[in-house]
C-alpha cells in the first residue's frame, strides 16, 4: 500500500511541474479534445460542402452560425477557422454582409493572413457595393467610402499573396471600373488577369477551369475600360479576342457582346461594321432587342446620311420606353430631317420627365431655340441647365453655361454674357468653344462701343446743326 501511494504521489508531482503557456497546453499533448474537434470540423465541412453544392445557404447559417453557440468544440480548440469561412460565405450569399464580414475578420484576427481570408473578405465588401447599388441593401455614402476602402485591400493582398490569380485581377478590376468609374486604374488589372489566364498550361487551365469565365469577362470589360480612355484600337482587339474566346461557352450573352462590337466600331467612325455587328445583335436575343441596341444602330444609321432608316429603328421603341438618351437620337434625327417642332416636341416629353440628366435634354432644346432665333429661350434653356447640374452635382455645366452666354450675346443681353463667361473661365477653362465665345463677346462689346459713339457723335452734329 504504501509503495501504491508513493506511485500517486510521484505523479501528483510530476503534474504539478507542467508549465502552461500561450502556445501549448496539456491538452495539446494529450490531444483528446483536438482530435474530437479535428473529427467535428471534418464532418461539418463535409456537411457544409454539400449544402453549399446544393446552394442551402439558409440551412448552412442555421447549422452553424454563431459558432461559438453551435460548435462550441470547435472555438475552443482554435480550429473553427475553416468553417467560419463557410459560414461567411453563406452570410454573404444572403445579403447579410456585415456578419459575413465580422466573421472573416475573426479569422484574420487569429493571425490567419491566408489567400482565401484576404480574397473572401475583397469579395464579400464588393459585393456589398453592387447590391447597394441595385438597392438591395443601403450603405450610406462613408460605409460605402469605408466598403471600397475595404475591398482595395484586401484584394491588393489577395493578389500579393497569389499573383497569378485570374479572379481577383478581374475582380479588382470590376471595383475601379464600375464601383469607382476609373477605367485607367481598371485596365492594368484587367490586362493582368488576362495575362495571367493565358499564359498557363493547359493542364493547367483544366485544373482553374472555374477562372476561365472571369477571364472571358476581364476580356469584355477590359474593351470597355479600353473605350472609355479611347483607346478604341486596343478595345477593338479585346473585344474580339472575348468573342473569339466566348464562342463555345457563351458565358456572357452574344447580344451584349456584339453590342460592344458595335460600339467600339462607331467610335471608331467604321459605320458599316457598326451597322453589321448591331444588327447581328439585334437578331441574338430572338427578335427583341434591348433598347440601347436600337439607339445606336439609329444612330449609326443617321451618320451614314441615311436619316429615315434611322428614324424607322427609333420609332421601334416604345414611347413608354424610351429614356432621354433615346429622345435625343430621335431628336437628333427629326432634325436632320426638318422636322423642327416634332423635334422639340420629343424633348419637351423628355425633360418632363427626366430627374437625372434633364441637363443634357435642356441643352438640346437650347440648341433647338437658338436655331430657331428664339435667343432668350437659348439662354434660359442654358441657365436652366447650369441650374439642374449645380442641385444634383454641386459643379457648373459647361454645356449649360455655354448656351445661357451665348443665347444672353444673341439676345442683346451683354452684361449676362460677360458674367456668364468669367463663370466658364474659372469653372470650365477647356471648354472646346470658349475662346470663339470671348471674341464673339469682346466684337459685340467693341461693336456696341463703336455704336455709341455713332450715336454720341450724330447727337452733337445735330446740335451743331
Amino acid at each position: 500500500m504504501k509503495q501504491n501511494t508513493g506511485i500517486k504521489s510521484d505523479v501528483a508531482g510530476a503534474k504539478s511541474r507542467i508549465v502552461e503557456d500561450e502556445l501549448v497546453s496539456l491538452e495539446d499533448v494529450i490531444g483528446i479534445a483536438r482530435r474530437a474537434a479535428a473529427r467535428t470540423l471534418r464532418r461539418s465541412l463535409s456537411q457544409a460542402a454539400e449544402l453549399m453544392r446544393e446552394k442551402k445557404w439558409d440551412a448552412i447559417v442555421g447549422l452553424f452560425h454563431p459558432l461559438e453557440e453551435k460548435m462550441p468544440e470547435l472555438v475552443e480548440t482554435d480550429t473553427d477557422g475553416p468553417l467560419r469561412e463557410k459560414v461567411a460565405f453563406a452570410l454573404g450569399q444572403m445579403k447579410r454582409f456585415d456578419e459575413a464580414i465580422k466573421q472573416l475578420e475573426i479569422c484574420l484576427c487569429k493571425g490567419e493572413a491566408k489567400f482565401s481570408i484576404h480574397s473572401s473578405l475583397a469579395y464579400t465588401a464588393y459585393n456589398s457595393l453592387y447590391a447597394a447599388r441595385n438597392r438591395e441593401i443601403m450603405l450610406s455614402a462613408k460605409q460605402r467610402k469605408e466598403r471600397i476602402g475595404m475591398a482595395r485591400r484586401h484584394f491588393e493582398m489577395a493578389c500579393r499573396l497569389r499573383p497569378d490569380s485570374v479572379t481577383n485581377y478581374y475582380r479588382h478590376g470590376m471595383l475601379c471600373l464600375q464601383l469607382e468609374g476609373k477605367p485607367r486604374k481598371a485596365l492594368p488589372l484587367f490586362a493582368k488577369a488576362i495575362a495571367n489566364w493565358e499564359q498557363l498550361e493547359p493542364e493547367q487551365r483544366q485544373q482553374r477551369h472555374q477562372e476561365a469565365r472571369n477571364y472571358i469577362k476581364a476580356l469584355y470589360n477590359g474593351a470597355k475600360a479600353a473605350m472609355e480612355q479611347d483607346r478604341c484600337d486596343l478595345a477593338l482587339e479585346l473585344i474580339r479576342k472575348c468573342l473569339a474566346a466566348d464562342e463555345a461557352t457563351n458565358y456572357l450573352e452574344r447580344q451584349n457582346k456584339y453590342f460592344a462590337l458595335g460600339k467600339i466600331n462607331f467610335q471608331l467612325n467604321r459605320y458599316e461594321a457598326a451597322r453589321d455587328a448591331l444588327k447581328f445583335a439585334r437578331r441574338c436575343n430572338d427578335g427583341h432587342p434591348a433598347d440601347h441596341v436600337t439607339e445606336l444602330l439609329a444612330r449609326t444609321y443617321l451618320a451614314m446620311g441615311e436619316a429615315q432608316k434611322a428614324l424607322r429603328e427609333i420609332e421601334q421603341v416604345p414611347r413608354k420606353r424610351k429614356r432621354p438618351y433615346i429622345a435625343w437620337t430621335e431628336a437628333d434625327i427629326l432634325l436632320q430631317l426638318g422636322q423642327v417642332e416634332r423635334a422639340r416636341a420629343v424633348l419637351q416629353a423628355a425633360r418632363e420627365k427626366d430627374g437625372r440628366s434633364r441637363h443634357k435634354t435642356c441643352v438640346k432644346l437650347a440648341g433647338i431655340a437658338y436655331l430657331s432665333g428664339d435667343f432668350t429661350a437659348a439662354m434660359e434653356l442654358g441657365g436652366e441647365a447650369d441650374d439642374f447640374f449645380r442641385r444634383k452635382w454641386i459643379n457648373h455645366y459647361p454645356e449649360g453655361l455655354f448656351w445661357k452666354a451665348l443665347g444672353a450675346l444673341r439676345a442683346g443681353h451683354l452684361d449676362t454674357a460677360r458674367g456668364v463667361l468669367e463663370q466658364m473661365r474659372r469653372h470650365c477653362p477647356d471648354h472646346p468653344r470658349l475662346a470663339k465665345l470671348e471674341n464673339a463677346i469682346r466684337r459685340a462689346g467693341e461693336d456696341a462701343k463703336t455704336g455709341c459713339q455713332q450715336k454720341r457723335s450724330q447727337a452733337a452734329l445735330r446740335s451743331v446743326g
